[in-house]
């Protein structure tokens, strides 16, 4: 029976997923949650500034939006605060890309390392994969609360492939959002662009950008580590 390094070295890559605009076309939820909690707080915004922002933390949007005018603390419920919103808004409407599930299943049979990697919350995290039914296919979960620096800095990319066990070159990511392809070019990671948050054209840097998973196939993926 192979040791665990033994197999590691015969994996020709590890795949890390990106979360919101990834598993999840839940872009217009997003935005539309970011633009009731402006509305509540009086804060004037465009569904366009909102998604220049999309990739890092709440409490990057956070500062963005109030500066250094309130506490980390009072920043961090105001967070929390968005994201009750966001689930409510999206609860009804959930469901994994097309295709995913079906590429996620390719992947576990060549016994891809899988991993989830998010600026998302943890509560976020639980939400997703509980009402996608997809929690079984990851074997590596990071979110916000795992992390000091948000993306584009690459630590939550790093993170995961650490996590996994194996170099940040033999990691393909899967982003919707140009800070998080930024962030994962920054770990020297292949990407895979997720046209959902943003159109095909804006997503630069990758190895191929996609729609959904539809066409994504385990041998595919492969052919980018020869």
């Amino acid at each position: 029976m192979k040791n665990k390094e033994e197999m590691t070295n015969t994996i020709k890559f590890a795949a890390i997923f990106d979360m919101d605009g990834v598993i999840v076309d839940n872009h217009y939820y997003h935005v539309h949650s970011w633009t009731e909690f402006c509305r509540r707080h009086s804060i004037k915004t465009t569904d366009e500034e909102i998604t220049a922002n999309f990739g890092g933390t709440n409490m990057h949007f956070m500062r963005h939006f109030f500066g250094d005018t309130k506490s980390e603390v009072e920043l961090a419920q105001m967070g929390e605060e968005k994201e009750v919103i966001y689930r409510e808004i999206y609860s009804p409407h959930i469901k994994p890309l097309p295709g995913l599930e079906m590429f996620l299943k390719d992947l576990k049979n060549y016994h891809v390392p899988v991993a989830l990697a998010t600026s998302g919350p943890p509560e976020n995290v639980e939400f997703v994969l509980s009402k996608t039914a997809l929690k079984q296919y990851f074997d590596v979960l990071l979110d916000a609360s795992h992390v000091i620096h948000g993306k584009p800095d690459p630590e939550i990319y790093l993170k995961a492939a650490d996590k996994i066990g194996i170099e940040p070159a033999r990691c393909i990511v899967f982003e919707d959002s140009v800070l998080g392809i930024e962030s994962a070019n920054k770990a020297g990671m292949k990407v895979t662009g997720i046209a959902t948050t943003h159109p095909e054209h804006e997503l630069t840097n990758t190895v191929s950008n996609e729609q959904d998973f539809k066409k994504l196939t385990y041998s595919r993926i492969a052919s980018y580590f020869k």
